[in-house]
C-alpha cells in the first residue's frame, strides 16, 4: 500500500496546460485519487484570485488547503482564512527597491487581492502573467496605502537582466538578508520574506495534518519548486522542467502539454 497521502502540485507549466487551463485527463485522475483518500494541495506562486477558478473543478472544498505566493500564505479553504501567513511591509523593502530602480528594472508588489505596479519604475509584462482575475493598478510608491502588507514582489524582465540582478544581489547580501528570492520563470524573479518557500510551507502543512515527507509526492518544473522537490521522497519533474530541477528529482514525467501529471499518477497508483 502506498505511503503517499498528499500530492503537492505546482500549477503553471506543471499541472496546467500551456494555455493555463486544466485538462480533462488531469482533472479525471486527480478526482480518482481523491476518492481513494489522497489529498491534493496546489502549491503555487499565484495569489488566490488566480487559483480560485480551479478549486471547484478539483473538488478542493472540505478540509483542503492551498499554498500561495511560493509558501508565504497557506489558505484553509473550508474556513476561508489563513492557516499560515508571513507577509512583509513596504518600509522593509526600501533599500532593495532603490537598487532595483537604479538598475532601471520594474517592480510589482503583490498583496492578497491587489497587484501594485510601481509607476516610477515602469510597467512590466507581469500583467500578462496575472491577467484580469486580480485587481491591478499602476501606482506611485508613495500612493500605496500605509500599513499595506505584501506576500511577495516580483521583477519581470529579460532573462539576461535578471541574471545581472541576481549577480548584483549575490555581491550585496545585506540587501537580501530578510528576503528569499527565486525564479519562477526565466523572466520572473520573485521575492518573499526570509525563510519562505514551498518546502517550508509544506513542512508546516504536513505537521498540521499529522503527516511526514514520506507521505508526500510533489511535481514541479522551476527553481521555485526546488525546496519542495528536495523535501519529498517521491519527486517528479516535468519533461519541460529546467535541467537543474530534473537533476534533483527521483522521477521525470512527460511535459505539461502532454498531461505528464496524469500519466505519472496513473502508473504510480495503478489507476
Amino acid at each position: 500500500m502506498s505511503a503517499i497521502k498528499l500530492i503537492a502540485l505546482d500549477m503553471d507549466n506543471t499541472l496546467l496546460l500551456p494555455d493555463k487551463t486544466l485538462s480533462n485527463q488531469n482533472q479525471k485522475v486527480l478526482t480518482a485519487l481523491q476518492k481513494k483518500g489522497i489529498k491534493i494541495v496546489l502549491t503555487t506562486g499565484r495569489p488566490f484570485p488566480n487559483v480560485k477558478p480551479f478549486i471547484e473543478p478539483l473538488n478542493l472544498v472540505h478540509d483542503d488547503f492551498v499554498i500561495l505566493f511560493n509558501g508565504s500564505l497557506i489558505l484553509d479553504l473550508a474556513a476561508q482564512e489563513p492557516l499560515f501567513n508571513q507577509p512583509f511591509y513596504l518600509d522593509e523593502l526600501s533599500s532593495i527597491l532603490n537598487l532595483i530602480h537604479n538598475l532601471n528594472l520594474p517592480v510589482d508588489l503583490i498583496s492578497q487581492d491587489q497587484v501594485y505596479a510601481i509607476k516610477e519604475y515602469g510597467q512590466s509584462a507581469y500583467i500578462d502573467f496575472v491577467g484580469n482575475r486580480i485587481d491591478y493598478s499602476l501606482t506611485a510608491l508613495d500612493e500605496i496605502p500605509a500599513g499595506t502588507t505584501f506576500n511577495k514582489f516580483v521583477v519581470c524582465a529579460d532573462e539576461s537582466q535578471l541574471d545581472y540582478l541576481e549577480d548584483v544581489l549575490a555581491k550585496t547580501p545585506i540587501l537580501t538578508k530578510n528576503l528569499n528570492m527565486m525564479r519562477s520563470r526565466r523572466t520572473l524573479l520573485e521575492f518573499m520574506p526570509k525563510g519562505v518557500d514551498k518546502g517550508n510551507a509544506l513542512k508546516y502543512l504536513l505537521h498540521h495534518l499529522g503527516l511526514t515527507p514520506a507521505n508526500l509526492m510533489a511535481f514541479g518544473d522551476e527553481e521555485n519548486d526546488r525546496s519542495m522537490l528536495e523535501l519529498v521522497h517521491v519527486s517528479v519533474a516535468m519533461d519541460n522542467a529546467i535541467p537543474s530541477i530534473k537533476a534533483i528529482t527521483t522521477n521525470v514525467t512527460s511535459s505539461n502539454a502532454d498531461d505528464g501529471v496524469a500519466q505519472f499518477l496513473t502508473k504510480y497508483f495503478k489507476l
